[in-house]
């Protein structure tokens, strides 16, 4: 606060760089200071007059700084661009494993500049009383396929799935080992084309990022990868539609002959719940189930979708 003569000043003037200005100043009347006969001594008229002269002597020193404040918003914008330059360069490069799987603390793990792919089997037991031994029953198998941008936050799932449950351990890495097949497309360079839908997980302040490419554009920069292909769609985009049209089912069982199971052949067929009696007999025909060949057929498996879990285990599920 500054005192001056007949008044006080409040000054509370802020800048922010690149974000806001603010002049700010409130003054207030000091009696013990103020000497006002000189001004009670004129006519009314006259102090009007004055007072309409004094005003407009304020408005045009505030007119003066609203034209200086016009000269920071130019400047402040120009401070703003190179912020946001700055975030762009100081992006770290993205952590990957150059196309190789890895272990890690909970399963593997392959990965490239613009794709992840992890997995995780627990194998689930039971304790038995005869051997005095924890005996495997079932096996979980949870995996996912992410973007990998720089970012590490926010990243877009591609495909996946969590917890899917399986009585056969050859039948879950069956399964395991399709998934990996159906995506291996995906881990062939360190640094492929970004699908137009997943651009913006690697741009920053809306520029993308060195060394990246969309798919149908021109790469900007040369890299020391392979060039970007001249067709958007991958060549198992078939596939791979498939397989999310098999995660949009919240329910699904994984059926067998057993006759067939127990001559040790992995396999069986997963079948979506609820389903057709045409579904039924066509699953059913390809693990060898016919009318000329009523075998029973049993539950080998099961798999639910993490918004919709089924926790009910798998051996009260084959009981029943």
């Amino acid at each position: 606060m500054e005192k001056k003569k007949g008044y006080s000043m409040f000054e509370r003037d802020k800048l922010d760089p690149a974000d806001s200005m603010r002049i700010e100043r409130n003054i207030y009347f000091e009696e013990q200071t103020a000497d006002l006969s000189g001004l009670t001594a004129l006519p009314l008229e006259q102090l009007q007059a004055l007072r309409e002269e004094y005003a407009a002597a304020e408005q045009a020193a505030f007119e003066a700084l609203q034209e200086q404040a016009a000269a920071w918003d130019e400047q402040a914008g120009k401070t703003l661009a190179i912020d946001k330059a700055i975030e762009y360069v100081r992006t770290p490069e993205a952590t990957h494993t150059a196309n190789q799987w890895e272990a890690t603390d909970y399963g593997k793990h392959i990965s490239n500049r613009v794709y992840q792919m992890r997995y995780h089997i627990s194998e689930n037991t039971r304790y038995d009383r005869e051997k005095e031994k924890s005996i495997p029953y079932s096996w979980t198998l949870s995996w996912s396929i992410y973007t990998n941008s720089p970012h590490n936050y926010g990243q877009a799932k591609i495909a996946g799935q969590e917890r899917k449950v399986f009585a056969d351990k050859a039948a879950m890495e069956k399964y395991l080992n399709g998934r990996i097949k159906a995506y291996q497309h995906l881990f062939t360079e360190v640094s492929p084309p970004i699908p137009p839908e997943y651009a913006e997980h690697f741009k920053v302040n809306g520029q993308l990022l060195p060394g990246y490419a969309i798919e149908g554009e021109e790469r900007a920069q040369p890299t020391a990868e392979k060039a970007a292909p001249t067709t958007a769609e991958p060549p198992q985009d078939t596939e791979q539609r498939k397989e999310r049209e098999t995660i949009n089912e919240q329910f699904s069982i994984l059926i067998d002959s057993r006759s067939r199971f127990e001559t040790g052949k992995p396999g069986g067929v997963w079948l979506p719940m609820p389903t057709t009696t045409e579904q039924l007999h066509a699953a059913m025909e390809s693990v060898g189930i016919t009318a000329d060949n009523p075998q029973d057929f049993f539950i080998n498996g099961y798999s639910s979708t993490e918004d919709c879990p089924f926790d009910l285990p798998l051996s009260v599920m084959q009981s029943s």
